[in-house]
């Protein structure tokens, strides 16, 4: 019991740190913008940018446009 309570912290930690989602990257643009141009730099270098980090990223620039475009739909027709 003593050493599943020591290693649930570290198993939280490492989650934690993951890839960030497709949501994570729509709400906070930062971290879009970091995540596109880390993608754009490993693309210029010939390098893979088949990650799921640069997979995200791609969504997450589709679905903010899908929003602003809705949203300015929504705003026409009203």
């Amino acid at each position: 019991m003593k050493k599943l309570l020591l290693i649930a912290p570290f198993a939280l930690l490492l989650t934690a740190c993951g890839t960030p989602s497709v949501d994570d990257m729509v709400e906070d643009q930062e971290l879009l913008a970091e995540v596109s141009l880390e993608c754009t730099k490993l693309m210029m270098e010939g390098k893979d940018t088949n990650t799921e980090e640069c997979k995200n990223a791609a969504l997450a620039q589709q679905k903010v446009v899908e929003n602003m475009t809705k949203g300015l739909m929504d705003q026409l027709g009203n």
